[in-house]
């Protein structure tokens, strides 16, 4: 059994943290590429080994976990290959400073603390592991309690990377609390809203900046024009992959009155065609927390009481208490915990709505934010629904597959969090930003210093200057 850190701990492993980032900083960007490189090698060679731990604690299928080890692999491949152009210095304009000059500089904020969850105990942690090593920062990393041998399996794919540049901390919310507490310089996490409240509260004790990954209720907006057999799918598809353990589930679809009927027909259809089990050709494994599923009956229940109809699904199944048939549910009220709660488990609502207008007033109608899907035949139609959709991802024509893309930035909004994971903008979260002033000579005198020292422009030349520079009206 994997020995859980203790609290007190916490100090110590910062501090190994710490020591071993001053080295790894000094590295450079070119060798710290080229041994995230080493690591990449190392993480792929343990793909099997990865997958059938995450499978045994988890219960998803090992193929499933094996895209979650591919998707880690492309998030240092692009680290390796991009960071040092995004985190170089950048030049910017000085005007109306002229004897200026200006530049943004990006360095590394010391030691990064990631706390992750169970649902993707590989993947997740690769959203913001090879981000921080790339900024130059060591990591102290926390992996869930519920999947303790994979995160360590994960952490010794580092090693190449050097002596505790990832330090490894086990353990439950105890640790976690500790960890906010031990003098990081930042945090990554990644989890329920409700445990993120306390980090915040935390925090705030010790004014430590928090990246918060939260929860979704994701939403799927089908027009009329859409593909309605490949939408039906795709929402099948992102509503039960992983069990529906995933906060990019497609948990509502939203679709239009033209082409409702056949939508419900075809994802009822495709969702009685899902094979559940452990075996490999299962689409569905086991819930990994079943006390979850007590929360979805008694949704389900008061859902019903007001109207809903199961159309399929929504019960347990004869493999155990943890395994939950593929639920799709019509009818459900707006007010109702089932439309409104975030589910983490295998249940799809849908909804009809009149026109593009209902379906996104429905669709951000809603505490969450973070990803959210749009069918339609027409780009400009696509691309006018997707500014209007309050969430941190849109896909068209497909779901969740933001995730998968190493430069694209992640994150939500609202109670799904805050802050940025992946992309430039995932490397500028895990560094220091500088803004440097510098004049173009260095025997010219302070700006500042002549401004009070020396005799000041009078009122009328301001205002003039002002006007000349900025007063002309538009044409």
């Amino acid at each position: 059994m994997m020995q859980d850190s203790s609290p007190g701990d916490l100090p110590a492993l910062t501090a190994r943290a710490r020591n071993a980032q001053q080295t790894w900083a000094g590295l450079g960007p070119d060798e710290r590429s080229r041994r995230l490189r080493t690591v990449r090698a190392e993480l792929a060679r343990r793909a099997g080994a990865l997958a059938d731990c995450a499978a045994a604690e988890t219960g998803k299928n090992e193929t499933d976990a094996l895209f979650e080890v591919m998707a880690g692999c492309e998030m240092l491949g692009w680290v390796a290959s991009h960071a040092r152009r995004h985190l170089e210095s950048r030049r910017v304009p000085s005007w109306p400073l002229i004897a200026k000059r200006a530049r943004v500089e990006h360095h590394p904020l010391g030691v990064v603390g990631v706390i992750a969850p169970w649902n993707y105990p590989i993947g997740i942690p690769l959203q913001s592991l090879p981000y921080a090593l790339a900024a130059g920062n060591a990591v102290v990393f926390k992996p869930s309690e519920l999947t303790p041998q994979t995160g360590a399996l994960l952490a010794e794919c580092f090693a190449p990377a050097g002596e505790d540049v990832v330090v490894l901390a086990q353990g439950g919310g105890e640790v976690g609390r500790a960890l906010v507490q031990s003098g990081i310089d930042k945090l990554v996490f990644t989890g329920s809203p409700a445990t993120a409240r306390k980090i915040l509260a935390d925090a705030a004790e010790v004014l430590l900046p928090v990246v918060l990954e939260l929860g979704g209720k994701d939403a799927m907006v089908v027009c009329d024009d859409a593909d309605v057999s490949a939408a039906a799918a795709a929402s099948v598809g992102a509503a039960f992959a992983n069990a529906g353990q995933t906060c990019m589930a497609v948990e509502r679809a939203l679709v239009h009155t033209d082409v409702y009927d056949e939508f419900v027909d075809a994802a009822v259809a495709t969702t009685e065609t899902l094979v559940v089990g452990s075996g490999s050709n299962a689409h569905l494994g086991r819930v990994a927390r079943p006390e979850q599923l007590d929360l979805v009956e008694q949704r389900l229940r008061q859902a019903e009481e007001a109207g809903a109809k199961v159309l399929t699904g929504g019960r347990r199944l004869a493999l155990g208490d943890a395994w939950f048939a593929p639920t799709v549910v019509v009818d459900v009220p707006r007010d109702a915990e089932l439309w409104q709660e975030e589910s983490f488990a295998p249940v799809l609502s849908i909804a009809r709505v009149a026109d593009d207008d209902e379906a996104v007033r429905v669709a951000n109608d809603s505490a969450f934010g973070l990803s959210s899907s749009i069918f339609t035949r027409d780009r400009d139609r696509a691309d006018r629904l997707a500014a209007r959709l309050e969430a941190g991802g849109v896909n068209v024509n497909d779901a969740m597959t933001g995730a998968a893309l190493a430069a694209l930035p992640f994150g939500g909004v609202k109670q799904s969090g805050f802050g940025r994971l992946q992309g430039p903008e995932g490397l500028h979260e895990l560094s220091r930003t500088t803004a440097i002033v510098s004049p173009v000579s260095m025997r010219l005198p302070s700006l500042v210093g002549l401004m009070f020292t020396g005799r000041r422009p009078p009122r009328r030349l301001v205002e003039r200057a002002i006007r000349a520079i900025y007063g002309r009206k538009p044409t």
